[in-house]
């Protein structure tokens, strides 16, 4: 027998559409429920301050707060701008990428390391030996400590071939740590920073940094100029042997043709003004043709140069193409290449050359490159042009002059030699005025000196003591946040329903809570006798309104109540349930326990019976024999009782028996309520669903997954739409009354706990 209604609908506001908005979709987070995951997890904040202070109070007692001492540098391009523009050296001036490269030289090991080795920095320990408690930087120990763990090991027990130069590498990585080396709201001053444990060494090892570098930019300076030096001193000696050989050879064909040296003839001054342009065109081709060599042979090496002292050291390889230095897009690119190849090594030293910022700089570098090369060859190719145009013009004089001169081998032959000799004499001449200018910048009798400290180190008055309260804050902040994180990260992983709005939102279904209750005077599972205006009996009297409505409507006489998992509650739920049916109306309401394997209800509700179900079964018409009545509520009982877990018990529940059973009880009972095992647990469901008319779902709050609700759902598919309600149970009640009260709601006196 199925008395079942089947077309039944639970008639409430949620209509078809709302019960299927039910789906796996997290609902969003409000601020409510931000509130309430700290709330419940107030002891993580809590805990994360208190590691935080804990931290605090380390970081101020082991970080130093050391001495800090400054001294400024400025780039002065005054010098060089007036010696370049009054034609007495050839230097360019720096520009803004250039100055800033700057501050990369004076941290790297060509100041550094003669800073060292002045100051005997390899054998101090402040630089380098095992930590000092409170003197060293905190990052310093824990390094020591790794390399004193590492040789503990044996990971790092081989030893260095020079000691020495070990601790001079130690203590130059020190000091480059306490460097800071920054470009100050000017744009050519560079401030030099440095820290240490004591004010005097703080101060002397700033001003031995910027006088180091004033130094080897200097020293870098001055062995290029000797390079040039020496390759215009062989240049002007090849010169001069080629001046007296075209000399000779010239003296020599004027002897052979009895030709005296300034002889006249008809059109004399026309040859000599054709000779004059013929000897300039042939200057001039000279010129360009040795200006494209020497940019052809130049450009690589310019490209390739790098940052520091290495990078003086080859503008004397890179001088032979010095015209070509003022162009300013190609000025802009070496500068901008010089910066992405050093912040490219110092990346690959920190992170690796795979990884993704030193692969982009990388990159960044090769274009910059390539436009170089693009930009150098675009100048080579005007060069050319002009050797080209030179040449022509060259050619057309001798046309010129091979017409004037009527043709003569000899004449154009003694044209020839003296416009070679000319031309040699002039590119010798020129060459020794180049020669002589850099001996003078050589030999120092003009200053070329590029940068000078405008401001010396003194040592500091008090200690910096910004780091170390910057660190306590940041490890306060820092741990009270994590602490917050893990308190609504612990709620979000947990993935447990505390709403109804949660429950609604997996479900699809009306749901209300009821708060956690402890009974005074009776058992629990008559608590709504016990307390009838208690906030837990009014949310159950929401479920019967939900049951009552179909009832009348459909003659839905038979509720199931069902969880997912055991200790959800589901005994107290359908007993008080039950109690509240015959309390509210009077209505004859029959409990059974159809639980075969827990029987927790029979416990509580008939622990004196020795028949029930189980007997019933066999004798369905016998059904008031084995029933039980409750004095307090009137509420009719059939247990289960038996000794022992029933194998064949989903069988049963599924029985025809079960189907006459429960119709012997419509013809009694107004209301039938039937506690059933839980979904996840066995099948008993699954087996007796087509008697029930309609179900209560049980869901502990705040410790059943949403994802188990939705799997148990979905395993009794069958049965999701005769779900009259939702029971959230076991709700905390004060997160109740915060949830009231953020949404405005203000129950005032109708509740009496």
């Amino acid at each position: 027998m199925d008395a079942r209604a089947e077309d039944l609908t639970p008639a409430t506001e949620y209509s078809d559409a709302a019960q299927s908005a039910g789906s796996g979709a997290r609902p969003s987070i409000g601020v409510m429920d931000i509130f309430e995951s700290l709330r419940r997890g107030w002891r993580f904040p809590l805990y994360g301050l208190l590691i935080g202070l804990a931290l605090a109070a380390v970081a101020y007692v082991y970080i130093p707060t050391p001495y800090k001492s400054s001294a400024r540098v400025l780039v002065d391009r005054s010098v060089t701008r007036y010696l370049q523009t009054t034609k007495i050296a050839d230097q360019p001036t720096f520009d803004e990428g250039e100055i800033g490269s700057q501050v990369y030289v004076l941290s790297s090991d060509s100041v550094i390391v003669p800073v060292v080795r002045a100051l005997g920095l390899a054998h101090d320990r402040e630089f380098v030996g095992l930590p000092k408690m409170g003197g060293e930087r905190l990052s310093d120990y824990f390094g020591d400590l790794k390399r004193f763990f590492l040789n503990s090991v044996g990971a790092n027990a081989s030893q260095p071939d020079n000691p020495e130069a070990a601790l001079e590498r130690a203590a130059a990585e020190a000091v480059v740590k306490r460097l800071t080396v920054t470009r100050e709201d000017v744009a050519n001053v560079i401030n030099v920073a440095f820290e240490s444990e004591d004010k005097f060494k703080a101060a002397n090892i700033a001003n031995a940094i910027a006088d180091t570098y004033i130094v080897t930019s200097m020293d870098a300076k001055l062995q290029s100029t000797k390079v040039a030096s020496h390759w215009l001193q062989e240049r002007l000696v090849e010169l001069k042997k080629q001046v007296g050989d075209a000399d000779k050879a010239l003296e020599e064909f004027r002897t052979a043709n009895n030709i005296k040296a300034g002889a006249g003839g008809p059109n004399a001054e026309l040859r000599a003004n054709l000779n004059t342009q013929l000897t300039q065109a042939q200057i001039a081709t000279a010129e360009a043709k040795n200006r494209l060599e020497r940019i052809q042979k130049g450009s690589l090496e310019a490209v390739t140069s790098v940052v520091g002292a290495d990078a003086l050291n080859n503008s004397a390889r890179s001088g032979v193409i010095n015209f070509a230095m003022n162009n300013s897009d190609l000025v802009r690119l070496r500068s901008q290449y010089r910066e992405a190849t050093t912040k490219l090594a110092e990346v690959t030293l920190r992170v690796g050359n795979q990884h993704e910022i030193a692969v982009k700089l990388r990159r960044q570098a090769d274009d910059l490159k390539a436009a170089i090369q693009a930009e150098e060859r675009r100048i080579a190719d005007a060069y050319v042009n002009e050797y080209q145009v030179a040449a022509a013009r060259e050619a057309e004089l001798a046309a010129s002059a091979a017409k004037l001169f009527g043709g003569s081998d000899a004449t154009n032959e003694l044209r020839e030699l003296e416009s070679t000799a000319e031309t040699l004499r002039n590119l010798y001449n020129n060459t020794l005025q180049k020669f002589k200018e850099t001996n003078t910048i050589e030999s120092g009798s003009i200053p070329v000196q590029s940068a000078r400290v405008i401001s010396r180190a003194a040592p500091p008055l008090a200690k910096n003591s910004k780091k170390a309260l910057a660190v306590m804050g940041g490890s306060l902040f820092l741990c009270l946040l994590l602490g917050t994180g893990a308190a609504i990260g612990r709620e979000w992983i947990a993935d447990v329903l505390r709403t109804p709005k949660a429950a609604e939102h997996v479900t699809g279904k009306k749901c209300v809570v009821l708060p956690m209750v402890e009974a005074k005077s009776g058992p629990i599972e008559e608590y709504v006798l016990e307390a009838p205006y208690s906030r837990f009996t009014e949310a159950l009297r929401g479920i019967k309104a939900l049951i009552d409505a179909n009832r009348l409507v459909h003659g839905a006489k038979v509720i199931g109540v069902v969880s997912s998992v055991p200790k959800e509650g589901k005994t107290t739920v359908g007993a008080n349930l039950a109690s509240l049916m015959v309390a509210a109306t009077g209505a004859r309401t029959l409990l059974i326990d159809s639980d075969f394997h827990v029987r927790k209800l029979s416990a509580a509700m008939a622990p004196d019976a020795r028949e029930g179900l189980l007997e019933a079964l066999q004798n369905p018409s016998r059904l008031p024999w084995y029933v039980s009545k409750r004095q307090q509520s009137g509420v009719h009982v059939l247990p289960c009782v038996a000794s022992s877990r029933i194998p064949n018990a989903a069988e049963l529940l599924g029985a025809p028996e079960m189907g006459q059973l429960l119709a012997v009880a419509r013809k009694s009972y107004d209301c039938i309520i039937i506690e059933i095992a839980p979904v996840m647990s066995v099948v008993d469901l699954k087996m007796i669903e087509r008697f029930v008319d309609q179900f209560v779902f049980v869901v502990e709050w705040g410790a059943t997954k949403r994802d188990t609700v939705l799997d148990a759902l979905s395993d009794a598919e069958i049965i999701r739409d005769r779900i009259a309600g939702v029971v959230l149970n076991k709700a905390d009640p004060v997160a109740l009354k915060h949830a009231e009260t953020f949404n405005g709601i203000r129950p005032g006196g109708y509740y009496q706990d």
